[in-house]
């Protein structure tokens, strides 16, 4: 009876450490699929560190922006000097030309979740939403991301992307 017993025991203890291991394994893929995605990105001038470039809608480092959806991007950088107001852009530069797409929220204090006016060294999280209209064409191209100021660049990020059908 006890040789049974310790049997059962050890199978319990057996089993246990299986579906811990097996919930572990589900909570780091789940970390995974939920956590943001570092974007490959260049600096095309702008006086701010830009510190990290994310999106929670991409799964790839070069974001695949498929037709008909919303995408948020969001860039971190420090401010340079205290800033008051700015004025955010976007273009999408196609064989070295810029061509400018709308935004629906330019105030880029605003898209700056009303952080303004933004301290001397402080940390920024810019954030805005683009929707992938349908009748744009499928093709690889560089979103240039801006934040402006009267006196020039705050932020300038060059983003590769791809849009899918």
């Amino acid at each position: 009876k006890q040789w049974y017993q310790r049997r059962v025991r050890d199978f319990k203890q057996i089993n246990l450490s299986r579906r811990m291991r097996q919930f572990v394994v589900f909570a780091v893929v789940l970390v995974a699929l939920t956590s943001a995605v570092d974007l490959t990105h260049k600096s095309c001038g702008g006086s701010a560190a830009v510190t990290k470039v994310f999106s929670d809608d991409c799964s790839d480092a070069v974001c695949k922006l498929k037709k008909g959806s919303s995408y948020q991007i969001n860039i971190q950088f420090t401010a340079p000097t205290g800033l008051t107001k700015m004025k955010a852009s976007l273009a999408g530069v196609i064989a070295g030309i810029p061509v400018p797409f709308p935004l629906p929220e330019s105030d880029g204090c605003k898209a700056c979740g009303d952080a303004c006016p933004i301290a001397s060294g402080s940390s920024v999280t810019f954030s805005e939403s683009l929707k992938v209209e349908p009748s744009y064409p499928a093709i690889k191209l560089v979103s240039r991301w801006k934040l402006d100021t009267d006196s020039g660049h705050v932020v300038c990020v060059d983003i590769p992307v791809v849009i899918v059908s």
